[in-house]
């Protein structure tokens, strides 16, 4: 009986030996299998022969996605934006409304402050201005500003502004336009308000934008009522709001310094020669090093403190394919992992370079400037390191 329990459980643990090795192997695993004669070698641009070349430039992107809108100056930068209220209203209110029968005795918006580039001391104010024109938060960017129409006259006032809070009144025909605009669509329009820093701002303030996890977003407050019947208080919800970030010139750095910047949006193209790697290998790793020049970089209150890395499809062009990587700062450098890239670049036989954006390209105004190719120190120009193996 003992003699028969052993046979059958050595079956069975034959069967699961040979199920568990029938498992197919990895695509890496598949490329080694079939040969013992392999090779692991390391490609490091620091010490072996290999071109590099960078450049930086701008790319306009919108950035009505982003959790902050921008209003301010500093230096050449001056950044306004765009907000959008829309009303829920009671059928009772409409039809006052429709009827002319509805006066606004009051109106102010809050702004919650969330984000200084730079000088928290420094004062920033602005006026506000009613849009006549439509716009999309997906859309527009700085460079359709120009289509823009908006009344000259300031409609704000009463400001009183705090290290957390910006809250200002505004022209009472303004907000029961907007009103009359969510009863009846053919009695007003509603394209929201345009807002520009005053030119004696040294500071950019990022206010908390609309998202659907954000209870702090702009906030329109209206005090109204119906002659001889009532007053009341209705709140106005942010629908829609972007940053307009304007920069003339790209920044002057010193030779051999490249650089992103968010919002504006300044990104770097990096590029590497692999000319000299051998064909037929595998790449097991392949990691990026690039060491900022923090005496030129400029950041905010807060920001994440790393580097997007992005795959180009193009040698012409700024568009990109597959899922980011992203470049942690540790030890004084930007480091991450690109593996996958790189296996690209091999597989396919083409490389185009990498696209090099801030962390959150669309958030803050953050410069990171960053020693390019040209850097006059060898040793601290970006660096790839890839780890191969050879069959």
């Amino acid at each position: 009986m003992k003699l028969k329990f052993i046979f059958s459980f050595t079956i069975v643990l034959s069967a699961f030996l040979i199920l568990s090795c029938s498992d197919e192997p990895s695509s890496l695993g598949i490329e080694l299998i079939g040969s013992e004669n392999i090779s692991a070698k390391i490609f490091d641009t620091e010490v072996d022969s290999s071109s590099q070349t960078s450049s930086y430039f701008k790319k306009v992107v919108a950035l009505g996605s982003a959790d902050r809108f921008l209003v301010g100056r500093y230096g050449d930068i001056k950044s306004t934006a765009l907000l959008r209220f829309v009303f829920g209203l009671p059928d009772s209110l409409k039809t006052a409304l429709k009827d002319g029968n509805i006066n606004v005795i009051d109106s102010w918006i809050n702004l919650t402050v969330g984000y200084i580039y730079t000088d928290s001391m420094a004062s920033m104010n602005f006026s506000a201005h009613k849009v006549n024109s439509r716009w999309s938060s997906t859309s527009f960017t700085i460079d359709s500003l120009y289509k823009l129409e908006y009344e000259p006259n300031d409609i704000s006032s009463q400001f009183t502004i705090s290290d957390t809070l910006y809250t200002f009144h505004l022209d009472n025909s303004v907000p029961l336009a907007w009103m009359k605009n969510a009863a009846d669509k053919t009695l007003e329009s509603n394209y929201g308000i345009y807002l520009d820093p005053a030119v004696s701002s040294g500071k950019v303030v990022g206010f908390q934008a609309f998202t659907s996890l954000s209870s702090e977003a702009a906030k329109l407050f209206v005090v109204y009522e119906k002659p001889g019947a009532y007053v009341d208080t209705i709140n106005g919800f942010i629908a829609a709001d972007i940053s307009l970030v304007d920069r003339p010139d790209l920044p002057i750095l010193s030779d051999g310094i490249i650089c992103t910047q968010s919002s504006v949006t300044i990104a770097s193209r990096l590029t590497f020669n692999l000319e000299n790697i051998p064909s037929g290998i595998v790449i097991n790793k392949a990691e990026l090093f690039i060491t900022p020049d923090t005496i030129a970089s400029i950041k905010g209150s807060s920001f994440p403190n790393n580097l997007r890395v992005s795959y180009l499809k193009y040698a012409d062009s700024v568009n990109t394919e597959g899922s980011p990587a992203f470049l942690n700062f540790s030890n004084h450098k930007y480091s991450g992992d690109i593996t996958v890239i790189v296996r690209n670049w091999i597989s396919r036989k083409v490389n185009y370079g990498l696209l090099i954006e801030s962390g959150n390209f669309t958030s803050g105004l953050e410069l990171f400037a960053l020693k390019g190719s040209d850097y006059i120190n060898f040793a601290e120009r970006p660096r790839l390191k890839i780890t191969y193996t050879i069959k």
